[in-house]
């Protein structure tokens, strides 16, 4: 597996494939086809499940640069302080989620070590990514090593080198711990499908998937496909991996040109009685002014407005099983269709008049929605150093969030006295 600008000459195509006409455009592949449906490549190899735990929990993080990263960690600190944390047995992430899914992961044995308790996510995880985000840039570490690039090297796969040196230290996904399915979600350009790395697999459902073991293929490589935004990264071509029926190489850019949520990989009606715990801080769409070179301003304001309709698509769908799970009381057989669990954005306000238990969350914890004047949702998705206490403020965020939600759909899920929670600093 490698990061390539030129792939090689594709193999002859299955005989249950439609050939393109010509090399064509990426998108016009044989898996995919103009006005032709998807095919799924039909191989029998599939992800290794998690080990069965009651009640299990599935993570969502979604895309949005270091606001995604720092206010998914604040989430996961919540889910420390309610217990939840150990029984999370999926965890799936795009772009600027990913940074905070792979950080997990790679401290996920010295988190069990220490009990998964609150203490052990702020100094193993948080606290070491806020030192760093606030003392360095990412973006002028890339800029500083774009001599590298002269070669084959890419943008991308300096990304995935930095992302090693401050985050990751080198871990290979076959190394990564069973007790979570790791899911990084990335766009394939080539299929026109979601591709996504896992600890024991990667590919997508139109080219069959592919072992990690003996690949040394590492975190950090997952991870800067997730984050590669189209313009600022190339993709990532994967023109050494026998996908069983690939024709031509995947290429690879950030998840959140697909779906900016997290969802779609552990939403399927399979992962129903696992409690979903999603966080999405992907950029919002202001209305007004929106650009003035014409032709770039209304190319990005219909490309905001796609990502808006998506995410929208894939709120409401998460939001109609969520009541269909209601529907069923808090202790009832979940039927098709139905899903327990909590989903906000930055943006969701939780009034202060609310149920009981949102009442007290309200009055033990004070929500702070900005920083500096700026709503925390309006944070610009970037890569770049940031205050020390801009990186603090998200990361309460996404634990105040995760908190009101549960005390709003899901009280009985945190403790009785609230004085026993003790806030991430701010």
């Amino acid at each position: 597996m490698t990061s390539s600008r030129h792939a090689p000459a594709p193999a002859a195509p299955p005989a249950d494939t439609v050939p393109a006409a010509g090399p064509g455009w990426a998108v016009d592949s044989p898996a995919v086809g103009t006005g032709l449906t998807a095919r799924p490549c039909g191989d029998a190899l599939r992800p290794a499940e998690p080990p069965a735990t009651a009640h299990p929990v599935a993570l969502a993080l979604s895309g949005g640069g270091f606001r995604a990263t720092l206010a998914g960690l604040g989430f996961v600190r919540l889910l420390a302080d309610t217990g939840l944390l150990p029984r999370v047995r999926y965890s799936s992430s795009v772009s600027g989620g990913s940074i905070a899914n792979g950080c997990l992961a790679a401290a996920w044995p010295e988190l069990r070590q220490e009990g998964f308790t609150a203490q052990a996510v702020d100094a193993i995880v948080i606290a070491p990514l806020v030192d760093r985000l606030a003392s360095r840039s990412l973006k002028r570490a890339l800029v500083r090593g774009l001599w590298r690039t002269l070669g084959p090297t890419t943008r991308t796969d300096l990304l995935a080198r930095r992302l090693d040196e401050w985050f990751f230290e080198r871990a290979e996904l076959e190394r990564l711990d069973p007790q979570v399915r790791w899911i990084v979600n990335t766009a394939n350009l080539t299929t026109g499908a979601r591709l996504t790395f896992e600890r024991d697999v990667y590919g997508d459902y139109t080219i069959g998937l592919a072992r990690t073991a003996g690949t040394g293929l590492r975190l950090s490589r997952a991870v800067s496909a997730s984050a590669a935004v189209p313009g600022a990264f190339p993709p990532v071509v994967l023109d050494r991996t026998p996908f069983p029926c690939a024709t031509h190489p995947p290429a690879l850019l950030d998840g959140g040109t697909y779906d900016n949520t997290g969802l779609e990989a552990i939403d399927g009606d399979r992962y129903r009685h696992t409690f979903l715990c999603a966080l999405n801080a992907g950029g919002l769409l202001s209305p007004g002014v929106y650009g003035r070179v014409p032709v770039v301003r209304d190319l990005a304001r219909a490309n905001s407005l796609l990502y808006r309709q998506s995410t929208a698509l894939r709120t409401r769908a998460v939001v109609e099983r969520f009541e269909h799970a209601r529907d069923a009381g808090p202790d009832g057989e979940l039927p098709r269709g139905a899903r327990r669990g909590v989903l906000v954005q930055l943006s969701t306000d939780f009034p202060a008049d609310g149920p009981d238990a949102l009442r007290r969350w309200h009055a033990a914890f004070p929500e702070h929605r900005t920083f500096e004047g700026r709503h925390l949702a309006l944070v610009p998705t970037v890569f770049d150093r940031l205050d020390p206490g801009l990186c603090r403020a998200l990361v309460y965020r996404g634990w105040w969030l995760g908190g009101a939600a549960l005390a709003a759909h899901h009280p009985d899920l945190l403790p009785h006295d609230l004085t026993e929670l003790r806030p991430p600093r701010r």
